[in-house]
């Protein structure tokens, strides 16, 4: 019988959504255990919240030097995609490809599923680094700094659960990673994630109410969610999964920066 153990789904978790030097599983592992990647999915807040501590370090050390805010904002997004690989960017750019395209669905995820980028994709990318650039650049002046760099990776990865198990696989069938990946996510993943993220949440708002502004990027991603499942015939595809990370992210940051 497959082992469950946690430590495994979590590093898969890690090696999938990181930079760090964690192993991935072995071809064995997964071959003797094919609902493994599926089950790192409960661990995708704890992974974001790793990310984010490492990001609130990076964000620390800034502090330390003579640079501007703008420039300490450049060089942490800098890290922040290091330590991704560009992962969800990636999906990003892919995404807006397809699912601005003025196209039927059947055509969307062709155009989705094609590796060179196209201008929604572009100009999504843009958008999305420069206003995180500038998010950034106000937040490191502010006390919910480190609190915006704890909670928008684990919101934003939490999504992602929430958006696997919620919605069908646009792609039945297809071997792509992301469908590979769904195998083994059941309701009790999303429960785990649920929890993680939200005794994160709960924990901040003891320290400052204003972190509550960070629930804004769950509930944009939400209805983004909902948005591009509409626009994909009623599923989503890893490359979706990859935005709405991103998007999730950008939300956090905005909402808290507003407050």
């Amino acid at each position: 019988m497959p082992s469950s153990n946690p430590v495994h789904a979590l590093r898969a978790a890690l090696s999938f959504l990181t930079t760090l030097p964690v192993s991935p599983p072995s071809s064995e592992e997964v071959a003797a255990d094919p609902g493994l990647f599926g089950r790192s999915f409960a661990w995708f807040p704890l992974a974001g919240l790793i990310l984010g501590g490492l990001l609130a370090a990076g964000a620390w050390l800034l502090q330390w030097t003579s640079l501007a805010l703008p420039v300490q904002a450049g060089l942490l997004l800098l890290f922040w995609a290091l330590l991704t690989g560009g992962l969800h960017l990636d999906g990003l750019a892919d995404a807006c490809d397809g699912l601005f395209a003025p196209v039927p669905p059947e055509r969307r995820l062709a155009i989705m599923a094609d590796v060179h980028p196209g201008a929604f994709g572009v100009l999504g990318l843009v958008l999305l680094l420069g206003l995180k650039w500038a998010l950034l650049a106000q937040l490191l002046g502010s006390p919910l700094a480190w609190m915006a760099l704890l909670l928008a990776p684990s919101w934003g990865r939490w999504t992602a659960t929430w958006a696997a198990q919620r919605f069908p696989y646009s792609r039945p069938g297809s071997a792509s990673l992301g469908g590979a990946f769904r195998q083994g996510l059941t309701v009790r993943q999303l429960r785990i994630a649920s929890a993680t993220v939200l005794i994160l949440q709960i924990l901040l708002l003891l320290v400052r109410w204003q972190s509550a502004g960070a629930l804004l990027g769950p509930l944009l991603g939400l209805l983004l969610a909902r948005w591009a499942a509409a626009r994909l015939g009623g599923g989503l595809t890893g490359d979706v999964y990859g935005a709405l990370v991103e998007a999730v992210e950008l939300g956090a940051l905005l909402g808290l920066a507003l407050l």
